[in-house]
């Protein structure tokens, strides 16, 4: 089995990237499942129900969030129209059980999971480690093969750590919210870990964000309105093959598309 993670959708460019790749994505690496962060697919913050069906109309399986999960209220009126996305275990404003999903697929049943990181994210109500903890235990029922998460954390230590903490039980730990690709992709003891798969945005930009107005904002100090940056987009994502017998994983290879 072979699954395509795509890192952090930012704003209209990445969509258009993402919906422009990604059938032909999917026939070069024969992957079997899509999966990609959309947390900052809705002008740089959140996600729309428009843009959830627009991404699953196009190929994607299933949607991981982050952080600004719920930065588009509107989201939370239509979670029963949603089964393909997945919040964030401990985001302090998940209030229901939209925090997993169990996939089966050529007889492979596994967890995809969303957690958060604790370094610099408010969002954040729990220690990731605590909370991975809480999931294991409360899917344990469905028997899952392995376990896939979306680690959307913010410094590379307490990724690293993460990992290294759970390389026993999940074979699958992917990175996101910096939206920077690192080249760092391994298996750990049959786990696959990267720790941050990059973004799908503009690529002349401040992670996605208009330079200009991130200057004036960061430097001059000046009130200014959050603006994504516009132009040709990055594209950033991961091929991660599992053994169909072993159901572990025997590699794990970066993607990385520049507008030339």
């Amino acid at each position: 089995m072979k699954i395509l993670f795509i890192g952090d959708i930012v704003g209209k460019s990445g969509r258009d990237i993402v919906s422009s790749l990604l059938y032909s994505l999917k026939k070069q690496y024969d992957a079997d499942l899509v999966i990609a962060n959309g947390e900052n697919a809705a002008h740089g913050k959140g996600i729309t129900i428009k843009i959830y069906h627009q991404l699953i109309n196009e190929g994607v399986d299933y949607i991981t969030l982050g952080n600004h999960a719920f930065s588009k209220s509107e989201i939370i009126q239509h979670f029963d129209e949603t089964d393909r996305l997945i919040v964030p275990y401990n985001h302090v404003m998940r209030d229901s059980d939209n925090y997993y999903k169990i996939i089966t697929y050529k007889g492979i049943r596994f967890c995809l999971t969303n957690i958060l990181g604790s370094v610099l994210i408010p969002e954040s109500n729990m220690e990731p480690y605590e909370a991975f903890r809480e999931v294991l235990e409360k899917t344990k029922n469905y028997e899952p093969d392995f376990y896939f998460v979306d680690l959307h954390a913010e410094t590379t230590a307490e990724k690293r750590m993460f990992v290294e903490y759970f390389k026993d039980h999940a074979r699958v730990v992917v990175g996101t919210h910096t939206h920077v690709q690192t080249a760092d992709e391994c298996i750990i003891n049959d786990c696959a870990f990267i720790t941050d798969v990059g973004m799908c945005g503009a690529y002349d930009s401040v992670i996605g964000r208009d330079v200009q107005e991130t200057l004036k904002a960061n430097i001059e100090k000046e009130k200014t309105r959050y603006t994504i940056a516009e132009g040709d987009a990055i594209f950033c994502g991961v091929l991660i093959e599992i053994d169909d017998k072993s159901k572990k994983p025997v590699n794990i290879q970066r993607i990385q598309i520049r507008p030339e």
